[in-house]
């Protein structure tokens, strides 16, 4: 995908492809095919090519921002924590470049009956919304305990402590919206 990059930068500095050539002392054929992408260049053709585009070599490497990302089902990432009854998965990327780094987190869940997140109450720097999609699931936060039903949801402010529990005899599922991300 460094092809597209090089034209992008030569068609921004207004150069032809005939010009180029004459700069880097590459033909316009061999240019050409370098920004279609039908063949890789090396990294002596890279350093020619961004002294006479005026550009640092890394500069070839950026890609362009994407404005949206997919997720599918299959390729979640899952959590299963040791000694916890709860499966994570990652609905939203779970990307940590400098390029796509998500602003918040959204993780689906499944509790299971009768059962806690964990020992300990969770405590971390992020805001957190939690939305029901089914079954009955008791929240606390602090001390205060809140019943969420199918449909309902909860917004827990950053560093406040928090546990879920699944009082019911069916698995519960549900929406955690984190930001900005902790995992």
């Amino acid at each position: 995908m460094i092809g597209p990059k090089i034209r992008e930068m030569r068609k921004k500095k207004g150069m032809t492809l005939t010009e180029l050539a004459r700069y880097s002392g590459f033909t316009a054929s061999y240019i050409s095919q370098i920004e279609r992408d039908l063949i890789q260049p090396s990294l002596l053709a890279l350093k020619k090519l961004s002294a006479a585009l005026e550009s640092p070599i890394y500069s070839f490497l950026n890609y362009p921002e994407r404005n949206h990302i997919v997720t599918r089902v299959e390729d979640r990432v899952k959590l299963d924590l040791p000694e916890s009854a709860i499966l994570y998965e990652f609905v939203s990327p779970m990307v940590r470049d400098k390029e796509t780094m998500p602003k918040m987190e959204i993780v689906y869940f499944k509790l299971d009956p009768d059962s806690w997140t964990s020992d300990k109450a969770m405590v971390h720097p992020a805001d957190e919304s939690v939305y029901i999609l089914k079954g009955t699931l008791e929240i606390f936060v602090d001390e205060e305990r809140v019943l969420l039903s199918e449909g309902d949801s909860i917004y827990i402010r950053e560093n406040a402590s928090h546990r879920y529990y699944n009082p019911t005899d069916e698995v519960v599922e549900g929406l955690a919206i984190v930001s900005p991300p902790i995992y």
